[in-house]
């Protein structure tokens, strides 16, 4: 490639970098007896009961193009669901079926963000938060959370949105509880006490909920759609709640005029998801409670037995609410990087972590450990931990 076939590139793509969670783990993946703790994917199957569902649509011929928002039988199911499980209120017209929640992400932030935003993110956060934000031209402000319990107060997003107005920037606030990596979540009245400010500024907030199913505390984890529907922007995704990462679909709630605009960039993308794939999760949207409570209770024992042992070996463990992540603090006797920790670990100790700098601060002192993974792997890997950090602590 010529360099100026190069330059036909925007620039904001060739700043980007790939995730660092990927590469990290295409790296690490080929150590002989590597025990993986990194990606963010259920390692249930997929139930029966949508498996089933979507041979069925396969068998009855849905193999061909649904509307673009989705089928009417997905979203009409998912209002349900959001009903039964949330106490949210919406109507067919508030919800786009899209590819996975990556893509919810991508079409909805894609009509929101431009060169004149300014996204809000508290981290440790998902990366594509950024990413998305800087594809648009649009630019970021990072809030560390660590000193706050990874949660975002009101006392730092008013002066977040100070800060957007003052760069003359409309602000964009993204939140994603409970929390990739921390699984910390917010109570009701920390919802609520943003909610209010959201309202009063009048800003449009963007909430990532596709862990909302994955949650240990009393009832279930509670959305700031509750509270602002009119400027809330709901993420969600059959992927972690039904374990269907490979079958893509999830889907936006908004309001209406909002799901209009979206739905736009979403045909432009993709046109639409899979019908039989659609068909499959609707039958998890309509009948799964069950199937989402069997494989939480599963996560609780898992994420118990992980912390206690990790917090055992002397570590500093951010106590997670909900997802299937630990956020674990690097000892303060290692004196190299994330990456460098995670590295020596996986070829030490043959465990695989993910680097804290890839939820975006570069200098984080912290790693990531996914508790999706079988009891027995669990054990191991908390034996081999133990051993590593007695053999290296100085």
């Amino acid at each position: 490639m010529t360099d100026n076939t190069a330059n036909t590139v925007r620039s904001a793509v060739r700043d980007l970098r790939g995730s660092l969670i990927r590469s990290f783990d295409a790296e690490i993946s080929d150590i002989d007896g590597i025990i993986k703790l990194t990606l963010g994917e259920p390692d249930f199957p997929t139930p029966e009961r949508i498996t089933q569902a979507g041979i069925e649509s396969i068998k009855a011929g849905h193999t061909h193009y649904a509307p673009n928002a989705g089928t009417m039988g997905l979203r009409e199911a998912v209002v349900g669901y959001l009903k039964r499980r949330r106490q949210l209120n919406y109507t067919v017209d508030n919800i786009v079926a899209t590819v996975g929640g990556s893509e919810a992400l991508s079409s909805s932030l894609g009509a929101l963000l431009s060169e004149e935003t300014q996204s809000i993110i508290p981290i440790p956060a998902f990366g594509a938060y950024k990413t998305q934000t800087l594809l648009a031209g649009g630019t970021v402000d990072l809030i560390d959370t660590t000193d706050t319990g990874f949660k975002l107060t009101p006392e730092q997003l008013e002066a977040a949105i100070d800060r957007a107005h003052q760069a003359g920037k409309h602000p964009i606030l993204i939140i994603n509880y409970p929390n990739n990596p921390t699984g910390v979540a917010l109570t009701s009245e920390e919802i609520q006490a943003l909610a209010d400010i959201v309202r009063a500024r009048d800003i449009i907030v963007v909430s990532d909920e596709v862990y909302s199913e994955i949650y240990y505390g009393e009832g279930r984890a509670d959305s700031i759609a509750r509270y602002v529907p009119e400027n809330t922007v709901l993420i969600d995704s059959a992927s972690k709640a039904f374990a269907m990462t490979g079958w893509r679909v999830g889907y936006i709630a908004a309001p209406v005029e909002l799901a209009q605009e979206f739905v736009k960039v979403h045909q432009s993308n993709v046109a639409t998801g899979a019908t039989f794939t659609m068909d499959a999760a609707q039958e998890g949207y309509e009948h799964g409670d069950s199937d989402i409570e069997h494989m939480v209770a599963q996560y609780s024992n898992r994420r118990n037995f992980m912390y206690n042992e990790l917090v055992d070996m002397g570590l500093n463990v951010a106590y997670p609410d909900g997802a299937f992540y630990l956020f674990i603090q690097i000892p303060q006797w290692f004196d190299g990087t994330s990456l460098e920790f995670c590295t020596k670990l996986a070829y030490e100790a043959k465990v695989a972590l993910i680097p804290g700098a890839a939820f975006g601060d570069p200098q984080s002192r912290w790693v990531r450990a996914s508790y999706a993974a079988s009891m027995e792997n669990l054990r191991e890997s908390a034996a081999r931990i133990r051993t590593w950090l007695e053999e290296n602590a100085r």
